[in-house]
């Protein structure tokens, strides 16, 4: 396996999983435990990410299979299976559009701009300029070297949200019964 190749464990690993996790929560339950147990994965991979000692390519396919098993068990908890629970049918579409307006917002722009960010103001290692043939002429190319462990452990830290999140759910439907526990099947 080549080195670029481990990232696309992730989708690969996300495609196949997900309906599976959902599947068993529609006959199981458990979505917030499912979320928190999600969110968890996904923490523990960022900080195995965050840790230097730890650059092995087989820690990183190991890593970025179990952040394939994360990332499905939280949106099969919660995005089709859960909102209904939560809110009144009447306001669906409407929570559905906000979910993903959120989502696309915070998640596809502002996070990847805040790591960008993060990146270019403090994790700069160096430069290196090597000379490549492109288009057929010989050219000077700057690649700029970065630390990634800040980056990490942002990523840690948005687990750990994800888990107090998922813990708060939790607990309000504990307390409101939503039903997020119980399975969506009968029988």
């Amino acid at each position: 396996m080549v080195g670029h190749d481990i990232p696309g464990l992730l989708p690969i690993g996300a495609m196949l999983l997900t309906p599976t996790f959902g599947r068993v929560y529609d006959k199981m339950g458990k979505g917030a435990t499912i979320m928190i147990l999600g969110s968890l994965l996904i923490m523990v991979v960022h900080v195995i990410f965050t840790v230097p000692l730890l650059n092995h390519w087989l820690i990183a396919v190991f890593a970025m299979l179990l952040l394939g098993v994360g990332f499905s068990l939280v949106p099969s908890a919660m995005w089709p299976p859960s909102v209904p629970k939560l809110i009144p049918e009447r306001q669906l579409g409407t929570a559905y559009s906000l979910i993903f307006f959120m989502q696309n917002l915070v998640a596809l722009m502002g996070v990847p701009m805040l790591i960008g960010h993060v990146l270019d103001t403090y994790c700069v290692t160096g430069k290196t300029t090597t000379q490549e043939t492109i288009d057929g002429k010989l050219q000077d190319v700057v690649r700029t070297n970065y630390d990634y462990t800040l980056p990490m452990a942002i990523f840690t830290c948005c687990g750990l949200l994800a888990i107090v999140v998922a813990l708060l759910l939790k607990r309000e439907d504990r307390v409101k019964g939503y039903g997020l526990e119980l399975p969506n099947q009968k029988g």
